[in-house]
């Protein structure tokens, strides 16, 4: 990649030779070729850039690239009259000497060298070249306000960026705990109660941890991976519950490389255990489906029980589970819970394929 300094010093040295060379084919097909013609146009070529560089370096020092529109316009034009005006008269002068009148060259310098140069034309010299600065002028103050715009844009994606990944990680240290506590408190029940199967929930748990450290690096995960974690998570909660809980999944091949956060649906069916089927005293069912519909995967969660969007503790996991998905995806993914009849409650959630 080019820095800017040699993209500006490209622009230059071929913008004003493109600038020349159009000047230089006029002449000729005019007045014919001579080696004076020539010379005016490096002469040109060298003043066209030096001139528009020290434009540059007034306006950079000036800082006027700050201004608003209505404070620049005015300087600008001061300055495309103050570039203007040398180079015209460097132009009468170069054109008296350059190009081709037979004796030029018997002319002295005095009185006779002013007498011939025609200082009359200079406002026709004068409009026509500044209508090239101006030309400058105008590329020049679009490409900063170009490279402005454009750094403003990544400065705001970058800090949208930082913002994001700041959220999301704030969103995780708030899932893990939460999920430890209420596992080592189902685990804890059964210490006493039934020690063999106490211990084959704490060797779930181990696992079930290693896992959700190794998502822990990950912003997403297949669906098959949050599946292993959910099918962990059940196991536990199947020794506590035993009968209580009853347990399907329907998982289509289609959904399974379908990508979302990390112990998100570990985390819905740990609400519909926690604040549903706990609190019945036959217990109930949990049922996971995924399938793909409209080029989006669909994972739906059906629990037993009723939900109550009041319960403080429900509300920060559902709008815990939103947060993620607006972050990760935007609008591309909707989430959505409510109460599928009297016994049951639904959870969706649609992400794209």
């Amino acid at each position: 990649m080019l820095n800017k300094s040699k993209i500006y010093w490209y622009c230059q040295f071929g913008g004003w030779f493109f600038f020349v060379l159009i000047e230089l084919i006029t002449y000729i097909n005019a007045l014919g070729y001579s080696h004076g013609l020539l010379i005016n146009g490096l002469t040109n070529w060298v003043a066209g850039i030096l001139l528009t560089h020290i434009y540059r370096l007034i306006v950079i020092k000036a800082n006027w690239l700050n201004l608003p529109l209505q404070k620049l316009i005015p300087r600008g034009i001061f300055m495309i009259i103050l570039v203007s005006i040398p180079l015209s008269i460097l132009n009468v002068i170069l054109d008296f000497y350059t190009i081709p009148s037979g004796n030029i060259e018997q002319f002295d310098l005095g009185k006779e060298f002013l007498s011939r140069i025609n200082f009359a034309i200079l406002p026709i010299i004068f409009f026509n070249l500044s209508k090239y600065v101006f030309l400058w002028a105008i590329v020049y103050h679009f490409f900063v306000y170009w490279e402005k715009l454009l750094k403003t844009e990544t400065d705001k994606f970058e800090l949208q960026a930082v913002l994001k990944e700041t959220q999301y990680n704030n969103l995780k240290t708030q899932l893990n705990p939460h999920f430890l506590f209420n596992s080592l408190n189902g685990i804890r029940t059964l210490v006493d109660l039934d020690p063999e199967n106490a211990k084959e929930a704490i060797t779930k748990l181990s696992g079930l941890l290693r896992g959700s450290l190794k998502m822990e690096k990950n912003k997403t995960v297949a669906l098959q991976e949050e599946m292993n974690t959910v099918n962990d998570y059940l196991a536990i909660e199947k020794i506590r519950f035993d009968k209580r809980l009853n347990i399907f999944l329907e998982i289509s091949p289609e959904t399974v490389k379908s990508n979302l956060p990390p112990m998100m649906i570990q985390t819905l069916v740990e609400n519909g255990i926690k604040h549903g089927i706990s609190n019945l005293k036959n217990g109930g069912t949990i049922f996971i489906k995924s399938f793909v519909k409209n080029q989006n995967t669909i994972i739906q969660i059906t629990n037993s029980g009723q939900y109550n969007p009041n319960m403080a503790t429900i509300g920060l996991g559902i709008e815990n589970t939103k947060e993620r998905l607006r972050i990760l995806f935007d609008d591309k993914a909707c989430f959505s819970i409510k109460n599928l009849d009297d016994k049951n409650v639904l959870t969706e959630i649609t992400l794209p394929l």
